[in-house]
């Protein structure tokens, strides 16, 4: 009985000692963190099919020429009038999400050109929802989709009011 006892005993000590493995943790340091999560060129940045098949700058280019150029089409549409002649320019901070789909973070406006211009604000939303839905940025070394945001300046021509 006693040598069951002490088998037993030796038993539960060794699996006491193999378990802890399972309790070691790995700590990962924020500047390991810092350098998996920052954008390198080997990251696929947001996307149109049209810009398929281009080096990682020349498709983000790409990408920004044609959402500039849909968004300055649309604007361009408009005959924005304002209390005196202008010609500025504001910055939109746009984000694509996970899906591909854009949305307007802000505008900076440093001539306060939205308040010279009351319907611009609404008319850049407008512009900025009538974005076709991108291929959106996948962060290689993870292997998933993420949110990205970029600023765009654009152009506001306005005359004054007749």
């Amino acid at each position: 009985m006693n040598f069951l006892i002490r088998i037993s005993f030796l038993a539960v000590l060794f699996l006491f000692l193999q378990s802890c493995e399972y309790f070691n943790t790995t700590t990962i340091s924020p500047k390991q963190i810092k350098e998996r999560s920052s954008w390198n060129d080997k990251d696929q940045p947001p996307s149109f099919p049209e810009c398929d098949g281009l080096e990682s700058q020349e498709q983000m280019d790409c990408f920004k020429n044609i959402v500039s150029q849909t968004i300055s089409d649309i604007l361009y549409q408009f005959n924005f009038t304002s209390t005196s002649q202008l010609d500025e320019e504001v910055i939109l901070k746009l984000e694509v999400d996970t899906e591909g789909y854009f949305s307007l973070l802000e505008v900076e406006d440093e001539m306060d050109v939205l308040g010279q211009i009351e319907t611009l604000y609404s008319t850049i939303e407008e512009a900025v929802s009538a974005l076709p839905q991108a291929l959106p940025a996948i962060k290689t070394n993870v292997g998933v989709k993420v949110k990205i945001s970029f600023k765009l300046p654009v152009r506001i021509i306005a005359s004054p009011q007749s």
